[in-house]
């Protein structure tokens, strides 16, 4: 499937780069636009979430949200994304000022400004959503790991630290001015909102059919139906994950079973024409689209024609109509002219026509293929 462009991010991070170049130089006006829990105010919560203190403490902010932000927006909505990181960042400076009135009391008269709340929202959700994913640390090489680490533990030394940090500063007179709560708080809502949104269900599933595909590639086929099995097993059917399975015991030459499990990937994939096609093509390819229902292949075929692809579908057509007793072969005759006429085939199409009026001339399509010519 292809990534989603990361549009919402480079918004972020085009706003904050120009908001904080326009008033670094002027710390009045950056601590004006911060959030100072002795004065809160509602605008405030959301300004010093796009203020920094430095051009520095920009650039490490901005990497963060490239990395963290690019991951994320993959695989939620722009608007999701975007609530995500505001609510977030929100949360984090609520928190930041509970604390204040509490452990912190030091920092209450002290502007907090940074995006770095926020992003520990994109942080939160990203621990749970890509869990599996490992970073790779070229200090490493002794590691049991190799060069790489799993993010779950890049995420749980980074929590660490941050409370850490908050637990040492608590109560200091002079605390180093690090919103370790704010992330924190920021941290704890992004995670919520993973476990809310079902992320580790599909952070799972990504994981699972990333490792079938990668053992499909290095010719185990049976280990990557075990990968894909517990997806398999799900109450609700998995699409990609049927198909996959399908393709895989078409490989290992199982017709039978791959045909079962294409079509009801085709039945779980209501809606998702990419992956619709995907398996109306493999089903095709196998000689099994007249498995399907008369509605089923009419649905298929207008979605087919919806998506501009008619000459996707008329190759599905021109397969199926090979067998001469296939069911509503005249209607389905017909159908293929007008997506061969759609597909600028209009030779063949008339040859179509022809053979309509040859093999079924008392038929309902005889006569309207008898009035087009008329008209």
């Amino acid at each position: 499937m292809r990534a989603r462009f990361p549009l919402a991010t480079l918004l972020l991070i085009g706003v904050t780069s120009v908001i904080t170049v326009l008033v670094v130089h002027d710390v009045p006006r950056v601590e004006s636009l911060g959030f100072t829990p002795a004065r809160p105010t509602l605008i405030h919560l959301f300004t010093s979430l796009f203020v920094h203190a430095s051009l520095p403490h920009l650039i490490r902010n901005l990497l963060f949200l490239a990395f963290f932000g690019w991951y994320v927006e993959r695989v939620l909505s722009p608007v999701r994304f975007l609530m995500l990181y505001l609510l977030g960042g929100v949360v984090a400076v609520l928190t930041h000022w509970l604390m204040t009135l509490t452990v912190q009391p030091a920092l209450y008269r002290e502007s907090l400004v940074g995006a770095s709340g926020a992003i520990s929202a994109l942080v939160g959700y990203f621990a749970l959503r890509f869990y599996r994913v490992r970073v790779r640390l070229v200090w490493s090489q002794l590691s049991r790991w190799g060069l790489a680490v799993p993010m779950w533990v890049a995420v749980l030394l980074w929590v660490a630290w941050q409370g850490l940090g908050a637990i040492l500063s608590a109560g200091a007179e002079h605390p180093v001015e690090i919103g370790y709560w704010a992330h924190l708080g920021g941290f704890a809502f992004g995670l919520g909102c993973a476990l809310l949104w079902g992320a580790g269900t599909q952070g799972e599933r990504e994981y699972l059919l990333q490792n079938a595909m990668n053992c499909l590639h290095e010719g185990t086929p049976d280990d990557a139906l075990r990968w894909l099995h517990p997806l398999l097993q799900r109450p609700q059917s998995d699409p990609l994950a049927l198909l996959r399975a399908g393709e895989i015991w078409q490989l290992l030459g199982d017709q039978d079973t791959a045909i079962d499990h294409l079509l009801r990937g085709l039945r779980a994939a209501q809606g998702d024409w990419n992956l619709l096609g995907m398996i109306a093509d493999r089903l095709s390819e196998l000689n099994a689209l007249n498995r399907l229902t008369p509605a089923e292949l009419d649905t298929l075929l207008q979605l087919a024609e919806r998506h501009r692809e008619p000459q996707r579908a008329a190759r599905w057509l021109e397969i199926l109509l090979k067998d001469p007793a296939l069911p509503r072969r005249p209607e389905l005759l017909l159908r293929y002219a007008h997506l061969l006429d759609q597909s600028g085939q209009r030779k063949q199409a008339q040859q179509v026509r022809q053979q309509i009026l040859r093999e079924y001339p008392h038929s309902l399509q005889a006569d309207l293929v008898r009035l087009q010519r008329s008209d």
